[in-house]
């Protein structure tokens, strides 16, 4: 059991136009980024980024872009696809309470392309998706389009996205993708194989650090993240605008094998000069890591090490990289160095722990566990990943109830901890309070197929048979392809 499915393991106001569009095949990938280039722009200003055209209502257009983009105050401009700048008041800019998104007006009487927002359920592990927009370097010496970065990537099962964040945050970052990401990008798209949006880019994870060699630089740790356009479209009620949004809920089409091929250019990293530093290295790294290249990722970070045998970030990504190579004893080893190293890195007795429970080693996976929350007691997926070790490994209902909890108390708004309390609860024989659990995560995630299947056996355990189905039917409408599901139903029928 390699490190990605260890991680998925030990987890578990407008007038908005609704569309059910069911494209027979994907589009091509010059396709999604000519949609792309038509509806993103750029936002200069102090913090340079990129939004996309979300609505036009009269001679106003509306821009959809991270929060941290205009979060100081100063003159923006908005500069389209066509090249036109257009001032931004910055008074206007709507931002919204609970993600890290604002809503940047600006005017114009020409015509520009809106997005498309996609909302769904995926049943697929992993699907391909795009991020578009403009790099920083655009404001040092390239153009406009020399700055454009369109790249393709997979974007993560819910588990896998929950298990794999680090440094987590509390403002509506629950997408993951592999796409190759720079500075600058924060607020672009992140299109499907239809070129719809279904989230917008804010985040890269990383740290700064200082190889010893040339100095310091920032390192490239795990994938990037966005907040999915569910999460926007829940909270746009607060800005008070009533929009005409375009918003499709059907699934995305299959990417064919051919397909498959084109796509294959936009997801291998830039050129690499060899004779880079340790850091660089590292980075080298893990770009090849999130694009699946792996013997020449471990390549590349065993050369990190030789330039620098102490750079304990380049340990820790060897380490995520071999467990992904399902070499789990070499991994263990380069986790324990990176310890030696830096044994205040929470990260790595994070890892630590998902490779100890994938071999089975359930006390020593709780007690690495252990040692991360109290580097960082503030992680409340870390949290999580410890109540489902002792919920679904070791049966400790009660204190996975307690480690739920303790997620709960730092953020209340994380359905997957409430579904987690739930199937304890529902262990225990406390089926009135799983109900309320599972009712509430629900509430939160309408769309997590997992509590709508443990809902629905806690409600026949209650003997409420006739809901115990529904839910399962509902299951089902999400995941139609559900195993569980389908054999739970079958047998209430």
């Amino acid at each position: 059991m390699n490190r990605f499915t260890s991680l998925s393991t030990i987890f578990l106001t407008g007038a908005i136009a609704l569309v059910q569009l069911q494209p027979a095949q994907a589009l091509s990938v010059n396709q999604v980024q000519q949609i792309a280039e038509g509806m993103t722009v750029l936002i200069d200003g102090v913090n340079p980024g990129s939004g996309v055209i979300i609505d036009r209502v009269g001679e106003t257009y509306y821009v959809l872009t991270a929060r941290h983009v205009v979060g100081i105050p100063d003159e923006y401009t908005i500069v389209t696809p066509m090249g036109d700048r257009h001032v931004v008041d910055y008074s206007r800019i709507i931002r919204l309470a609970g993600a890290d998104l604002a809503i940047v007006p600006f005017v114009s009487r020409r015509t520009y392309r809106t997005a498309t927002l996609a909302t769904y359920a995926s049943d697929s592990e992993f699907n391909t998706v795009f991020t578009a927009g403009f790099t920083a370097a655009r404001f040092v010496k390239q153009s406009l389009r020399e700055s454009w970065r369109f790249s393709a990537g997979f974007l993560s099962d819910r588990t896998f996205s929950i298990a794999q964040t680090q440094g987590i945050r509390q403002d509506g970052y629950d997408l993951f993708y592999s796409n190759l990401t720079e500075v600058g990008m924060s607020g672009s798209a992140v299109l499907d194989t239809d070129g719809r949006v279904i989230g917008i880019h804010g985040l890269a994870e990383g740290e700064t650090v200082d190889d010893g060699q040339r100095g310091t630089a920032r390192v490239k740790r795990g994938f990037s993240s966005g907040i999915p356009m569910t999460t926007f479209l829940r909270l746009l009620p607060q800005s008070g605008l009533n929009l005409g949004l375009r918003i499709d809920r059907s699934p995305p089409s299959r990417v064919t094998a051919d397909q498959q091929q084109t796509i294959r250019p936009f997801t291998i990293p830039t050129p690499f000069d060899n004779s880079g530093s340790a850091i660089e290295w590292t980075n080298r790294g893990n770009q090849l890591y999130r694009t699946g290249q792996l013997p020449a990722a471990l390549s590349a970070l065993d050369r990190a090490v030789q330039l620098q045998p102490d750079f304990y970030a380049a340990w820790y990504e060897r380490g995520n990289v071999l467990f992904a190579m399902n070499r789990a004893t070499e991994a263990l080893e380069s986790y324990e160095r990176t310890i030696q190293l830096k044994p205040d890195l929470y990260g790595v007795w994070r890892d630590r722990g998902v490779l100890l429970g994938a071999a089975h080693q359930y006390l020593a996976a709780l007690g690495s566990f252990d040692k991360a929350t109290e580097l960082k007691p503030d992680d409340y997926v870390l949290w999580h990943m410890r109540g489902n070790l002792l919920n679904k490994d070791l049966r400790d209902y009660p204190q996975a109830i307690a480690s739920y909890d303790r997620a709960l108390l730092i953020n209340p708004s994380f359905a997957d901890a409430w579904m987690g309390k739930g199937r304890a609860q529902h262990e225990l024989g406390q089926h009135t309070e799983a109900l309320a659990a599972f009712s509430r995560s629900l509430q939160l995630n309408p769309n997590l197929t997992v509590a709508l299947i443990l809902q629905s056996k806690t409600l026949n355990a209650l003997g409420r048979r006739p809901e115990a189905i529904a839910s399962l039917q509902r299951a089902l409408q999400l995941q139609p392809t559900n195993s569980e599901a389908q054999r739970l139903l079958a047998g209430l029928r």
